[in-house]
Parts: structure tokens; C-alpha cells; sequence
């Protein structure tokens, strides 16, 4: 495997990585700003309202995102598979 492959290889990695993790954290984030805004306004310093509401939309996306994650994860290692026989070879 040359060094360019590799490093291909990697970046297709760290891409489908990102992108996989970006659908979960980015909403979480958005909601979290929202609620310590809404905290910061009302003078409440409870610290279950800020994470329960955070870890549901989180499980929430990973029950509509799943399918579109698990689409991204095949094609990866499909693509993956493909190159094998190509390094060994």
C-alpha cells in the first residue's frame, strides 16, 4: 500500500467519522445553548435540565438518523473491501 492510499484511506475515515458524529452532537449543542439561555434568563441552576433534555434528543437522532448512519457505515466498508484485494494484490 503506498503512502498516498493510506492516507486516502485515513481521511475517508476521519471524514465518515465526522459526519456520523456531527448529525448527533451538532442538535445537542443548538438545544444546550438554547436551554442555558432559557437558564441564564430564569435564574435556574438545575443541572438535570440541561442533560436529560440533551441525552433524549441525542437517542432521538440516533433513532431517525440510524438508518442514514448505518447507509454511511456500509458504503464505507463496502469501499473498503473493494480496496483490499487492490493493496495485497
Amino acid at each position: 500500500m503506498s503512502p498516498d492510499q493510506s492516507t486516502e484511506l485515513v481521511a475517508q475515515a476521519i471524514y465518515t467519522i465526522i459526519k456520523i458524529l456531527l448529525v448527533m452532537v451538532v442538535p445537542s449543542l443548538i438545544l444546550g445553548l438554547i436551554i442555558a439561555v432559557f437558564q441564564a434568563a430564569t435564574s435556574i441552576q438545575e443541572q438535570t435540565l440541561t442533560f436529560l433534555p440533551r441525552m433524549v434528543l441525542t437517542l432521538l437522532m440516533l433513532v431517525f438518523a440510524g438508518n442514514w448512519i448505518l447507509q454511511t457505515l456500509i458504503d464505507w466498508f463496502r469501499n473498503l473491501m473493494l480496496i483490499i484485494p487492490g493493496v495485497f494484490g
